[in-house]
C-alpha cells in the first residue's frame, strides 16, 4: 500500500465510492473491493473489515466473486467486482522457525520449489530465482506463509545479475504470466508476476482479488 491515510479515511472513500456509483449492495462484514480504470492495469485491491473499519492484508481462502459490474463517472470507465460479508477465515499455518537465508532474498532459501505449466518465458523466471543476467521486466514477489498470513508484496528489477527492489508507483502493468513457489522447510508461499510499464489492455483485475494493493493514484480517482 502507498498511503498515508488511516484505515478508516481510506474505508470512508470506499464507501463514499459505493455510493456514488450506485452499486446496491451493503459493505458489511469482511468485504473484498477490486477496482480497475478503463479496462487496464490500473486498479485498487482492497481487503476489509467494514464493521471494525480495518483493512485486512489479505483474504486467506477462495470466494465466489460477482460478475463485474461497469460503471462510467465522467471520463473514467470503472470495472468493479465488491464480495460482502465473507465468512471469517482463520490463518493457521506458520513459519516454521527456521532461520531464512539472506543471500536468497526475495526467497527465504534457495530450495523454493517452482510449480506450473512450462511458459515460453521461462527463463525469466528462472534467472530472477537465480539472480542471474538481465530483464526488461519488474517482478512482483507475494510472499505468504502457506494457509497463513500475508508478509509482503515488493517489486523487483533485474540487473547485471542482481535483484533491485522497486517503490511500487501503479504504473506497472501485469502481463499476467506468473509462477508459484513454495518451500517446505520454512512453510512459504510465494507468487511471482511479470509487470512491465507498457500499457497492457486487460480484464484480468476486474478479478476479485485476495490481497490489498493500492496506490494514491487509485485512491484519487476513487475521490473525484
Amino acid at each position: 500500500m502507498n498511503s498515508t491515510l488511516s484505515d478508516i479515511e481510506i474505508i470512508n472513500i470506499i464507501e463514499q465510492f459505493i455510493d456514488k456509483v450506485n452499486i446496491n449492495k451493503k459493505l458489511e462484514g469482511i468485504c473484498a473491493l477490486t477496482i480497475a480504470i478503463d479496462r487496464s492495469t490500473l486498479c485498487g485491491c482492497f481487503i476489509f473489515d467494514y464493521d471494525r473499519k480495518v483493512l485486512l492484508k489479505h483474504y486467506p481462502q477462495r470466494y465466489a466473486t460477482n460478475t463485474p459490474i461497469y460503471k462510467t463517472i465522467g471520463n473514467n470507465d470503472f470495472t468493479i467486482n465488491l464480495s460482502t460479508n465473507l465468512p471469517f477465515s482463520p490463518e493457521r499455518g506458520k513459519h516454521t522457525g527456521v532461520p531464512e537465508d539472506s543471500s536468497s532474498y526475495p526467497f527465504c532459501c534457495s530450495n523454493c520449489i517452482k510449480s506450473g505449466k512450462r511458459l515460453t518465458n521461462e527463463y525469466e523466471f528462472d534467472n530472477f530465482q537465480n539472480s542471474s543476467g538481465n530483464s526488461k521486466y519488474i517482478f512482483k514477489v507475494t510472499k505468504k506463509i502457506s494457509f497463513g498470513p500475508l508478509e509482503y508484496i515488493k517489486f523487483f528489477t533485474l540487473e547485471n545479475g542482481k535483484i533491485i527492489e522497486q517503490e511500487f508507483t501503479e504504473n506497472e502493468n501485469k502481463i499476467n504470466s506468473f509462477k508459484i513457489y513454495t518451500c517446505k522447510r520454512h512453510n512459504t508461499y510465494y507468487s511471482v508476476d511479470l509487470n512491465t510499464l507498457s500499457s497492457v489492455y486487460t480484464q484480468h483485475h476486474a478479478k476479485g482479488q485476495n490481497d490489498t494493493l493500492f496506490g494514491k493514484k487509485i485512491l484519487n480517482i476513487m475521490k473525484e
